[in-house]
């Protein structure tokens, strides 16, 4: 740890933030723990560019606690469509309950209560307090991992050696610049392929620069299970039926056509999910089936809920 305190790699990656890091990214101004949160749950599964538009609805609409406080599930989830893996959602919801029942309407400021929220892990607790309350404390996204891969060498993901290492090179003095310019050297320098390393602040400190080998570290390969999905697309009088009622295991809370599950078929639609494929075929009809409860929305409206993306486009083609 003193050999990397003495080549002040963290104060490096600070400075080089200032002079070249993207300052301009909505999240990165006006700061508040609920700003910070929101973008960091948005950016657990998500690119930075799609984020971008997504934050900004969010923020138009609930820029912070209170405003969020009588927010439904539904309200949460109709922001949330088309952005995918809803249950970012979900835990969105959960924990501003949370904060509001028994943190008094205020974002908790100490690691223990943040790590109680619903969807906060030790990476975006740890983003929160050293970005919104400037507390030394590290991170380790995707982008972060890579990083430390690189600097130090490592072509094996170990968590416990990784997190020692991410606040090890912490910069105590300028924590914001330091982890939003470590989040930036992974993401536009640091690359899989053909790193710019004449560009990084860090190069002759790094290992894997200095052999010009770069490591990549492994991903957990993802067997995806294949489903047939067959949908009732109902339209009458220019309006359809949509339900929420659905044994998928997925899509929970948002509004799709009445689906059953068939032995195989034929896709229409092909959509990947993180575990599964799923083959969408859809039949076109205007009876609705008995005993499922839902409602009617016209297109307009359908743009207004949250609808699992493939099944709003499929819609929105249906003429």
């Amino acid at each position: 740890m003193e050999a990397i305190r003495s080549i002040n790699l963290g104060e490096k990656i600070s400075n080089w933030y200032v002079e070249n890091g993207r300052q301009n990214l909505p999240w990165r101004y006006s700061i508040s723990p609920y700003r910070v949160w929101i973008s960091e749950v948005m950016l657990q599964q998500t690119q930075v560019n799609t984020a971008i538009a997504y934050f900004e609805r969010f923020m138009a609409k609930y820029p912070d606690l209170q405003t969020i406080k009588n927010a439904t599930e539904d309200d949460i989830y109709n922001l949330w469509s088309g952005l995918g893996y809803y249950r970012r959602a979900n835990y969105i919801f959960q924990a501003k309950e949370l904060i509001h029942n028994k943190f008094r309407g205020e974002m908790p400021d100490n690691y223990d209560e943040l790590i109680s929220l619903p969807g906060v892990g030790r990476s975006t607790a740890g983003a929160i307090l050293s970005i919104a309350f400037n507390k030394p404390y590290p991170i380790l996204d995707a982008n972060v991992k890579k990083v430390i891969s690189r600097i130090f060498f490592k072509k094996d993901f170990e968590e416990k050696v990784f997190w020692n290492l991410s606040e090890d090179i912490l910069d105590k003095k300028n924590i914001f610049n330091f982890q939003q310019g470590v989040m930036d050297l992974g993401s536009q320098l640091c690359l899989p392929k053909n790193p710019k390393c004449n560009l990084c602040p860090v190069n002759n400190n790094c290992q894997s620069n200095l052999r010009r080998e770069f490591p990549l570290l492994s991903k957990k390969a993802t067997k995806r299970r294949k489903e047939f999905l067959e949908f009732q697309l109902i339209e009458k009088n220019q309006k359809y039926f949509m339900t929420k009622e659905h044994n998928l295991g997925y899509w929970k809370n948002l509004w799709i056509p009445p689906v059953r599950r068939l032995d195989h078929q034929k896709a229409e639609i092909i959509h990947h999910l993180s575990h599964r494929t799923l083959n969408m075929n859809f039949k076109i009809s205007s009876k609705k089936p008995k005993n499922v409860e839902g409602k009617w929305f016209d297109k307009k409206e359908l743009a207004l809920i949250a609808i699992p993306k493939p099944i709003f486009n499929r819609i929105l083609s249906n003429d």
